[in-house]
């Protein structure tokens, strides 16, 4: 589960800010639906992210996403580049630092980097100091890994090479970005999650949740197949087999619709933007997996009662997977949030986003139970608004 997230010189965020799912202090309201407690930590189910287009909302969800690539995606050669994004191209270093709860410890990560090298790394786990790196000066080490620390690049992670090097703290913290972070888009969506499918008692669950919801999907049909996937490069020399493919297993989905004529099915990637997130979504919904899920958009492709009914069902004091969400759908604010899982995003006149909650203001309103966060925004409270010129738009259409 997250806990922290900071992210400096990365797109629109030129300085750094602070993103966080712990809970306000003295904030109360919804704590038993709206928060968790995960080794003895209380944080949030979700937050909401809002704001005028083109102000940062989709590079947090994004330097997230670059984040868990550069760790789970290694170069293969010193020649080789690592991804940077940064603000107006500049030839700063990106930060990052997350701090996230990984079954019983809490684990705090911190990279900084460039496009040719790693300048500073290091991982702790509660109060253990697992390594950490200026540059290639290796201040702590793991043991096992002291023999072998010249063969680290400059441009390589230490994270992964430590993982991949059986250091257990290591593996805990990779796992946790490979399995637990997790972007629900359609162009993202593994279909191995549907192999849950196979158990009938869950599958008989899945398909009351579509109906539920109003998909019209009687039935679900999963077919496994096997395919030959090419070994890349970056970890070829530790694997100990002289064949350059592995095996993989992936699940081909068939819903079956109901029609006037009889039922008939639509594979899985036919479907609606819509349907197909829902599913992916259910997946996790009903099998309450601590996961922590990025969704950009959310609202895009739902009629506003099920976005609405979404939220109640994120917030539902069963649910356990944390969320992240973006969204331009004002009316969400009022779905029984509390005021720390309300962000925004607004950019000033140079390009350069913040992040702030509706818990950073000082409004003794906000501590009312019946408080329109919608209202306050409209009327300009937060800021983050879109400024738009209609005049001046219309002039635009003017045949000079």
């Amino acid at each position: 589960m997250l806990l922290d997230f900071q992210v400096t010189n990365f797109r629109s965020f030129k300085n750094e800010q602070d993103f966080s799912m712990q809970t306000g202090k003295r904030v109360r309201k919804y704590k038993d639906s709206n928060t968790i407690l995960v080794n003895n930590e209380r944080i949030l189910k979700s937050a909401l992210v809002f704001g005028a287009n083109a102000n940062g909302k989709t590079n947090l969800i994004n330097a997230l996403i670059m984040l868990k690539r550069l760790i789970t995606r290694p170069t293969s050669t010193e020649l080789q580049s690592l991804d940077t994004d940064t603000f107006g191209d500049n030839t700063q270093n990106t930060k990052f630092k997350v701090t996230f709860i990984k079954d019983d410890a809490q684990y705090n990560y911190v990279l900084e980097y460039n496009s040719e090298e790693i300048v500073k790394e290091k991982l702790c786990s509660d109060d253990n100091l697992v390594f950490f790196r200026e540059k290639q000066h290796f201040i702590r080490m793991p043991a096992q890994l002291q023999p072998v620390q010249e063969n680290i690049r400059k441009n390589q992670l230490l994270l992964f090479f430590a993982q991949q090097n059986n250091e257990k703290y290591a593996k805990k913290a990779f796992s946790w970005f490979s399995e637990d972070l997790i972007f629900a888009s359609t162009d993202q969506i593994s279909n191995n999650m549907f192999k849950l499918l196979e158990d009938e008692k869950f599958k008989v669950k899945f398909l009351i949740f579509l109906q539920a919801a109003g998909f019209n999907i009687v039935d679900v049909e999963v077919k496994e197949r096997k395919r030959k996937i090419p070994i890349p490069e970056s970890i070829q020399e530790s694997i100990d087999t002289e064949d350059s493919f592995f095996t993989s297993t992936f699940y081909d989905v068939y819903s079956w619709h109901k029609s006037e004529k009889g039922e008939f099915p639509i594979g899985f990637d036919n479907e609606s933007t819509g349907t197909k997130v829902f599913m992916f979504l259910a997946l996790y919904f009903l099998s309450n997996t601590k996961k922590v899920l990025l969704i950009d958009e959310f609202d895009r492709s739902y009629h506003l009662e099920l976005a609405k009914a979404l939220i109640s069902l994120i917030n539902n004091k069963e649910q356990t997977n944390q969320f992240i969400l973006t969204s331009h759908e004002l009316s969400l604010m009022d779905t029984k949030l509390r005021q720390d899982q309300i962000w925004f995003a607004e950019k000033n006149q140079f390009g350069e986003s913040e992040l702030f909650s509706i818990f950073d203001f000082d409004d003794k309103e906000l501590k009312r139970g019946d408080f329109n966060y919608k209202k306050r925004y409209l009327e300009g409270l937060y800021g983050a608004t879109q400024m738009v010129n209609t005049k001046l738009l219309v002039e635009a259409l003017k045949n000079e």
